[in-house]
């Protein structure tokens, strides 16, 4: 594996941090994060899941985290998109910098460092931090906060966060059925989060935020059965919109400019599919994102038609 480029630094103090045994330890604050395994652990405690260990999981918990496909999303949507930011950037594959933000499994940082890029991934999470151990990058995964990354400003020419945005400042409740409210502090969280990840993002480089489009009527990804299709109104403020992105990231830096991208390729309705009404839409929703893809019809790709928004934030030069 060839050496990274990117360096970790305290999240606190953005200071260097120095080897002591088993952890990095900032000089500057005193702060200690723990490294097992070859992960280092920056949460200090604080996770967003509870997982005391294995022994919680059950069978089928088990066999849902053997299905996660988290490669397909980086092999059949975003390389071509990173190939072209490297262009772009005149930068050479193998010196291309990549952060996956919510990394989950980890897997789609393997496949970006399989394919030469240095790629590095975090989470929040125990039981991903758990999960990691067995990855053969698990020394480019750390467990770290998306509003607190323990990366220098700069690091990274591009930036993917799939499926994060809108777990952020909001409560929601699984089991048989599924519930979701905003909290007081939604956008102010929801900001601080893309406000990090543009810190971390380098001059001319892309930051991509991929979610389900909270002005398209039906959500696919957050129902009681994998593809069930769920009814929510516009104003349940759980699924971002284009429109309230572009906002945000306009009050962060009035350079960030927010364009939307055609999902082709990134949606696949693979599990959509096992309901009558995913075999029905199938077809014209795939012919829609074909046509989302020509420059003409581009703008459909942040519209209510869209039922996932690919968003590329860039930072115009002053």
């Amino acid at each position: 594996m060839t050496p990274s480029l990117v360096e970790l630094v305290c999240h606190r103090c953005q200071n260097r941090l120095a080897r002591r045994n088993d952890a990095l330890e900032c000089p500057r604050c005193a702060s200690t994060y723990p490294v097992d395994d070859g992960i280092v652990d920056f949460s200090e405690g604080r996770y967003y899941d509870d997982f005391p260990g294995p022994e919680v999981l059950s069978a089928a918990n088990l066999a849902g985290l053997a299905n996660e496909k988290e490669a397909a999303r980086i092999e059949d949507y975003y390389l071509p998109r990173l190939e072209a930011i490297a262009e772009r950037l005149g930068t050479p594959g193998c010196r291309m910098r990549v952060l996956d933000s919510g990394c989950g499994n980890g897997e789609a940082v393997a496949v970006l460092v399989g394919r030469g890029l240095d790629a590095w991934g975090h989470d929040l999470s125990a039981l991903r931090k758990w999960q990691w151990r067995e990855s053969p990058v698990r020394d480019r995964l750390v467990v770290a906060d998306g509003v607190s990354l323990p990366f220098p400003a700069g690091s990274f020419d591009a930036v993917l966060a799939s499926g994060v945005l809108e777990h952020i400042g909001v409560e929601e409740h699984g089991g048989e059925t599924y519930s979701v409210r905003p909290l007081p502090d939604r956008d102010a969280s929801r900001r601080r989060f893309i406000a990090e990840l543009a810190r971390v993002l380098s001059p001319g480089g892309s930051l991509f935020l991929d979610f389900p489009n909270g002005a398209f009527p039906f959500d696919f990804w957050h129902g009681t059965t994998p593809g069930g299709a769920r009814y929510h109104s516009p104003r349940e403020g759980f699924l971002p919109r284009f429109e309230e992105v572009r906002s945000l990231c306009r009050s962060i830096d009035e350079r960030l400019n927010v364009e939307a991208r055609s999902p082709r390729g990134r949606l696949r309705f693979r599990q959509v599919s096992a309901h009558w009404y995913g075999r029905a839409f199938r077809a014209p929703m795939m012919a829609l994102q074909r046509l989302m893809s020509t420059r003409v019809f581009s703008f459909l790709a942040g519209s209510p038609l869209n039922p996932y928004l690919v968003l590329e934030v860039r930072r115009r030069p002053s």
